[in-house]
C-alpha cells in the first residue's frame, strides 16, 4: 500500500514541478492565481521546492529502513514548510488590490497634512 501513496506523491510533485518550471521560464501561472502573484519566478522557485518535498514524501514511504523513512520525511517537511514561505513571498502584499502607478502625478506635491508649507 504504501508505494502507491508514494507514487501518489511522487506524480503530484511532476505535476506541481511542471507548474513551477512554466512560472520560472515564461512567467506564466495559473489564471485563477494569477492576479495574486506579483513575482512569478520567485512563485516558480517556490513551487519547484514543494515539488522536491513531495518528491522525498513518496521516497520516504518506499524507503526500506525507519532510519532513512524518518530522516527523509524530516527533510521533506522543512522544504514543503520553506516551500510555503516562498509563494507567500511572491504575492500580493494583503490588502492591495491594484499596483502602484509608477509615474509621477503632475501639479503641485501634497504632504500627509495636506496642501502648502508648514512654517
Amino acid at each position: 500500500m504504501s508505494i502507491y501513496l508514494g507514487a501518489f506523491f511522487a506524480l503530484g510533485g511532476l505535476v506541481v514541478a511542471v507548474g513551477g518550471i512554466a512560472a520560472i521560464a515564461y512567467g506564466w501561472v495559473l489564471p485563477s492565481i494569477r492576479a495574486k502573484v506579483v513575482r512569478p519566478r520567485l512563485y516558480g522557485w517556490g513551487v519547484l521546492v514543494l515539488a522536491v518535498g513531495l518528491f522525498l514524501m513518496g521516497a520516504a514511504l518506499v524507503a526500506s529502513t525507519d532510519v532513512v523513512e524518518s530522516s527523509v520525511r524530516t527533510v521533506a517537511v522543512g522544504l514543503v514548510l520553506v516551500s510555503s514561505k516562498v509563494v507567500r513571498t511572491s504575492g500580493r502584499p494583503a490588502g492591495v488590490d491594484q499596483q502602484v502607478p509608477d509615474e509621477t502625478s503632475l501639479g503641485s506635491p501634497v504632504g500627509p497634512d495636506g496642501p502648502g508649507d508648514r512654517q
